[in-house]
């Protein structure tokens, strides 16, 4: 890479040193060129090494799958390390490049630019490129190849070398013969007038309810859950806890509003939700009890765009998933002598108030409004 000077235990180099290399291209002209066009040279001296490349290139798959796939608080620090190794690995190889001693003063400015580029590659390239590639993946699981993807869940993966996973294990070993009671977070779903759009034109709604289905799915499987049936348009969903019900709930209403922000009227659906948490009995492919029964009785208290929850979830999933909780109150629910207090979900970036105007603005039909599937309870 040219010849080098090395003084006490510092390596630098001088401007001729880069002749013949991409140091040729690149020459001191002002401080963009300097604090920020030098750092892509830079890095396109770096990538020659293959461990370096194959390391980040890691990284950046790493970094998807845990802003896909992982919440709170297992996304944050595993992305907050691989940003952290990012920073010190680049500072220190910067820090030798020669398109930063070249045109640098020796000392504090060589450190400051150092540590200015480590932190420009992370930005740049450890986050930049990774949300890219993440929307990439996101986009293509909604829009038919879910399916295909979602054998890659890395979680599923890691769950292949666990010793021991007592709560799935009782959860699967239930069986008709030896049912197993468990304390389970049990999702109820459906589409806002299904039945009546199903009267009115069944090829579009069909189409719509695929449509629905593979959002749907996709979110589960992100979120952990396991479909134990569906009738129609409506699901019925398990998981192992509360904070993992809200958050997939939160995930199917955003996934299917950035789908209706790309649809006419005509071709959208809206949803609800409900969410309770009780003692099951697990026969390994059903679930029943009273925690089934309040479960589907909240779902039709929910309105259209929306997810109603439990004080009982709220009391296990507060403080765990970005959300806050706005109770409704209590409702008279059918065969249920002690029903519990409701309250809807909404994302922390979004207020009650906004939420209302939004369902509002929709003109979907009202809570309460003809159900679609109906399980029988």
């Amino acid at each position: 890479m040219g010849s080098a000077m090395q003084s006490s235990d510092e390596f630098s180099y001088s401007a001729p040193a880069a002749a013949g290399n991409v140091g040729q291209v690149v020459q001191s002209s002002g401080m963009l060129n300097d604090w920020v066009f030098n750092m892509f040279a830079a890095v396109l001296e770096l990538a020659h090494s293959l461990t370096l490349s194959g390391i980040y290139i890691a990284a950046l798959a790493v970094l998807i799958g845990l802003r896909t796939v992982f919440d709170n608080p297992t996304k944050f620090l595993g992305c907050a390390l691989i940003y952290v190794y990012c920073c010190v690995q680049t500072f220190a190889l910067f820090q030798h490049s020669h398109f930063v001693t070249d045109f640098t003063e020796p000392g504090w400015q060589t450190t400051a630019k150092s540590l200015w580029f480590a932190v420009l590659f992370t930005g740049v390239f450890a986050w930049g490129v990774s949300r890219a590639l993440q929307s990439v993946v996101v986009v293509a699981m909604t829009s038919g190849l879910g399916q295909l993807l979602g054998p890659l869940d890395p979680r599923k993966f890691l769950d292949k070398f666990r010793s021991s996973d007592q709560d799935l294990e009782e959860l699967e070993g239930g069986t008709a013969k030896n049912p197993k009671r468990q304390n389970t977070a049990i999702m109820f779903t459906d589409i806002v007038g299904y039945s009546k759009q199903m009267g009115a034109n069944e090829a579009a709604m069909v189409a719509k309810l695929n449509i629905h289905n593979e959002i749907m799915r996709n979110q589960i499987v992100r979120n952990r859950g396991t479909v134990i049936k569906t009738i129609g348009d409506a699901f019925m969903v398990r998981f192992r806890s509360a904070e993992s019900a809200v958050q997939c709930g939160l995930d199917c209403q955003k996934a299917i509003g950035d789908y209706n922000k790309t649809k006419m009227a005509d071709d959208q659906f809206h949803i609800r939700i409900g969410i309770h948490m009780g003692e099951v009995i697990h026969t390994g492919t059903d679930v029943f009890g009273e925690g089934v029964n309040i479960a589907a009785r909240i779902e039709p208290k929910c309105d259209p765009d929306s997810v109603t929850v439990s004080d009982v979830i709220v009391n296990a999933a507060r403080n765990k998933v970005p959300a806050h909780f706005s109770s409704i109150g209590r409702h008279p629910m059918k065969n249920i002598t002690n029903p519990p207090e409701l309250f809807k979900v909404f994302p922390l970036e979004e207020s009650a108030a906004q939420k209302v105007q939004k369902t509002a603005a929709a003109g979907a039909p009202a809570a309460g409004g003809s159900p679609g599937g109906v399980f029988k309870l």
